[in-house]
């Protein structure tokens, strides 16, 4: 129980602290000598970035029949706290292709945060240390402040199947 409550308060930390900070801030990875973001994103701050982004979106396609399964769900849509890396192959693959899942179900955008790390996990006063991020991208799903899944750095099965495996475990689907 101690676990559960411990978990649930870093993420509502990490929420405020998301919160406060500007957004799509820009700045030079020590590594790579190159641009990255760092702290809060948003999807445009991505899209404005690199052509990664959009090419990423739109060259993914997802499976339909497993969107039309997800859609089910639509009642119970999670929150979805993102952490990744622009410096990242990964976080470069999956975030745009997690985002074409996200458009063909017209997710809701306000059920979905982001937070862009440097290669130390760390932005700002975020710490993903904290949130037991470990690799990036990491997706943590929550329903009601409670953590029901994570898809970490690459899916098991794929973004849209392993959304839809999180949801299954996590809630109950409407029969109509």
């Amino acid at each position: 129980m101690r676990k559960i409550i411990f978990a649930i308060t870093m993420l509502l930390m990490s929420t405020f602290i998301l919160q406060a900070q500007e957004s799509n801030q820009r700045t030079t990875d020590v590594s790579s000598g190159r641009e990255i973001l760092i702290g809060t994103v948003t999807r445009t701050g991505l899209e404005d970035f690199g052509e990664w982004f959009n090419a990423g979106c739109r060259s993914y396609m997802p499976d339909s029949t497993v969107i039309d399964t997800i859609r089910k769900y639509e009642a119970n849509f999670p929150d979805v706290f993102i952490v990744l890396g622009t410096w990242c192959g990964d976080s470069r693959e999956q975030v745009p292709h997690f985002f074409k899942i996200l458009d063909q179900l017209n997710y809701p955008v306000q059920k979905v945060k982001m937070i862009a790390v440097d290669r130390d996990k760390k932005a700002g006063d975020y710490d993903a240390v904290a949130d037991n991020i470990q690799l990036v991208p990491t997706f943590i799903f929550t329903l009601h402040a409670k953590e029901t899944g994570r898809i970490v750095e690459t899916p098991v099965h794929s973004l849209e199947k392993d959304f839809l495996n999180i949801l299954q475990n996590s809630a109950s689907v409407p029969r109509h």
